[in-house]
């Protein structure tokens, strides 16, 4: 069998690997084929019993949607066959809600019976249904690494290409589920398999019809030592680059200062190595990691012991790790330390934050800072940003965007901006300002002029001065100031945020010496500041 998740210390894909074990994929030549499985704490029933057997876990049915004109590209049943156009029709309608609310999911229940599970990447949307016990985290990773696997086949994912190479498509799906269990979705085993569409395999099945697509009858553990690389690779030129890109998880309040803050961080490779390299790579301030998930190809134990990932990666480019910062706290006791310590961004932005930073509490190292000011009346209203860079980054910000939440009772809004481009959108309520780049000699600022819907006019009014007006008016104001959020993000290049850096980065099991490279990022995930 075949991991199709990225290992991590977590229950739920311990659980799925226990009901994924006893799946046994037979012969390709001559079908698919399954044996019974008898669950521990499940009894079979008897023959002649009226009660059914529980069915196992797994998906029911699968449909890839053009979500820009809702048209079906694919679909494909496991289990009881499920009208396709009722499940849409709930899933667009929960889609166009949540717009509206800002609050988007990737769950829904339809009619009480089944669940729904759906991810959208570009104008394509993957939807999954089960109708028995099945763990949510293992479908909503299959439908992230189902499109994984169709841009590495067709690079583009659209209709038209979905269209084009249905045959495939179809294919894929037979080989990454078995009986809407996940059994192989890593792109290198697949494609010993299932040859990806060129030019030889496009002249065969315009001479052979759908026969011209060559599929592999052998088992991919044979043809494989490892699931996520194959066999005789080469390359004229070796070469290894990593990408550490870290995002910025915060929240302020009206005066800067931090209320909650995390940094998540990801590392990108681009594998061009001939052979079977194993490679060691050692990160710097190591033990601020607080959680992380692994690709398959890393070695768990090595980490443990250590903290050196060690892995035989896989080719061309993957996800290597992803991982949570732990901002350290002063009163920490002592834990192990990594054997190269360097002062991370943590401890500097601690030492620099003056007043802010608290006694027990550790600032998020923000690159910029947000000042914003709200007042409102009974028919107008008036929401001031000052948006600016601190010095203490030497790299410049870069793709600054602020979506400015307004409240529900706005009628209009005309927003100006000293620098940059102000747009308000009607439906959304709200104000989207676009920052390129921060002009040396000024700092730019936003002023959004408000109508406001008077909502306390009439009854509201009488209901409003039997209890006192006073209250009334006390309550207004603290319920529409806690409706306006400001919503940030930013890119900065070369720089990372929370101390964790490639110290070394070492390639065995090979005699050439690849070219190196690592490139850092930091961007805004989610940065919300409450005024």
């Amino acid at each position: 069998r075949v991991d199709p998740h990225p290992r991590a210390s977590t229950a739920a894909t311990e659980d799925v690997d226990r009901v994924r074990e006893p799946v046994q994929r037979g012969s390709r030549a001559s079908g698919r084929s399954t044996r019974a499985v008898a669950f521990p704490g499940l009894v079979p029933p008897a023959s002649d019993s009226p009660i059914r057997p529980i069915a196992a876990m797994g998906i029911g049915s699968l449909f890839i949607v053009n979500n820009k004109t809702e048209s079906l590209c694919a679909l494909k049943h496991w289990g009881p066959t499920v009208p396709h156009a009722a499940v849409l029709d709930k899933v667009f309608a929960s889609h166009r809600e949540s717009v509206k609310q800002n609050l988007y999911n990737d769950v829904l229940t339809t009619e009480g019976k089944q669940y729904c599970f759906h991810i959208t990447r570009g104008e394509i949307t993957y939807i999954a249904t089960t109708e028995t016990e099945t763990e949510p985290l293992m479908v909503v990773e299959f439908l992230t690494q189902l499109h994984v696997v169709l841009k590495a086949y067709f690079t583009d994912v659209t209709e038209a290409v979905l269209q084009e190479h249905h045959v495939t498509l179809y294919q894929l799906l037979d080989e990454m589920l078995d009986s809407g269990i996940p059994v192989n979705t890593h792109p290198g085993g697949l494609k010993v398999l299932v040859p990806p569409p060129n030019l030889l395999n496009r002249a065969q099945s315009v001479v052979f019809g759908h026969q011209g697509v060559l599929v592999s009858d052998q088992d991919p553990l044979k043809l494989l030592p490892l699931p996520w690389r194959s066999n005789n690779i080469k390359y004229a030129s070796n070469e290894i680059y990593l990408d550490v890109i870290e995002s910025i998880d915060a929240t302020l309040d009206s005066e800067g200062r931090v209320l909650n803050s995390a940094v998540h961080g990801v590392i990108e490779v681009n594998s061009r190595l001939s052979g079977m390299p194993d490679i060691s790579l050692s990160l710097s301030n190591s033990h601020l990691i607080e959680e992380y998930s692994f690709h398959p190809s890393v070695r768990l134990s090595r980490f443990a012991a250590d903290r050196v990932v060690s892995f035989v990666p896989a080719d061309g480019v993957f996800t290597l790790m992803s991982y949570k910062v732990r901002p350290p706290a002063q009163k920490d006791p002592p834990q192990w330390q990594p054997r190269y310590i360097k002062q991370n961004a943590w401890a500097q932005s601690q030492i620099s934050g003056g007043m802010n930073a608290g006694s027990n509490a550790t600032q998020v190292p923000l690159p910029l800072y947000i000042r914003p000011q709200a007042t409102f009346g009974a028919t107008q209203g008036r929401v001031s940003i000052v948006c600016g860079t601190k010095p203490a980054f030497e790299k410049p910000v870069e793709s600054v965007s602020l979506e400015v939440r307004l409240p529900g009772r706005v009628a209009s809004a005309d927003p100006s901006a000293t620098h940059g481009a102000a747009t308000y959108d009607d439906m959304g309520h709200h104000v989207k300002w676009v920052i390129d780049k921060f002009p040396n000699d000024k700092t730019p600022c936003l002023t959004i002029q408000l109508s406001l819907e008077d909502h306390f006019s009439s009854g509201d009014q009488k209901g409003r001065g039997a209890k006192g007006g006073g209250d009334g008016d006390a309550h207004r104001a603290v319920r529409l100031q806690e409706l306006v959020d400001i919503h940030a993000n930013f890119s900065v290049s070369g720089v990372g945020t929370s101390g964790i850096k490639v110290e070394t980065l070492q390639v065995r099991n090979e005699k050439y010496k690849p070219s190196q490279g690592v490139r850092y990022h930091t961007r805004g995930g989610r940065v919300v500041v409450r005024t």
